[in-house]
């Protein structure tokens, strides 16, 4: 960054500045959650990372959680047009079809931390108007990859397709955060490795998925 645009950042009286300043913010929260979790990154954390007093900051974001949950529309939409481009590629079996759904919510480390802390903590300190927001980019991601699974599985109705969605984000949600663990339960898992065992996130939730919409299928 030229010393004019890190002033003009600090400044940050422009529109396009204060744009810039907000993005940035933004990028350094995903970031640091990427590297230490969502759960473990702070409103101060995020301010030093940018540059900027924690007061300076609220002006761009009511919260932590409103960050978070900012952060949380960019991944579905971006999870949602992953899954679009990727089903209809997949092959007509359902398990390829599984297997693609499952990879693209695996591809997304962060995608998959806040589909477990949106509904337990980030829905929580933040306005009506932001939830909202939230709320309607989840249900345009989900209208999205809704028709297109339909499409690669014309068997599959609506309402079997919304089911497979919903139950599969709720698994992996469960299952980023079992098989991610803190380093002192890794610590324990690597003393008893005959004893405890970490399963691997894809493949669980790819067995997960394949069976599930085996069952849908069924019905």
């Amino acid at each position: 960054m030229s010393k004019e645009l890190a002033a003009a950042f600090l400044r940050a009286r422009r529109p396009e500045q204060k744009q810039l300043r907000y993005a940035a913010i933004l990028d350094a929260a995903r970031e640091l959650a990427e590297r230490d979790g969502v759960g473990a990154v702070s409103l101060t954390g995020i301010a030093a990372q940018v540059g900027m007093h924690k007061s300076a900051l609220l002006k761009y974001f009511e919260t932590r959680e409103e960050i978070f949950l900012r952060l949380a529309e960019t991944e579905w939409r971006e999870w949602a047009a992953g899954a679009v481009a990727a089903l209809p590629a997949a092959g007509p079996a359902p398990h390829d079809v599984a297997d693609a759904l499952a990879r693209s919510v695996a591809d997304r480390p962060l995608f998959c931390q806040l589909l477990l802390h949106s509904p337990l903590t980030l829905e929580r300190n933040v306005s009506i108007e932001v939830v909202r927001a939230f709320k309607q980019a989840i249900h345009g991601a989900m209208v999205e990859v809704q028709r297109a699974l339909q499409q690669a599985l014309p068997a599959l109705d609506a309402d079997a397709c919304t089911d497979l969605l919903m139950t599969s984000g709720l698994v992996a949600a469960g299952l980023w955060q079992t098989t991610h663990p803190p380093p002192q339960v890794a610590a324990v898992y690597a003393e008893q490795a005959g004893t405890y065992a970490c399963p691997d996130f894809t493949a669980s939730l790819t067995r997960f998925v394949r069976v599930h919409l085996t069952g849908l299928l069924r019905e």
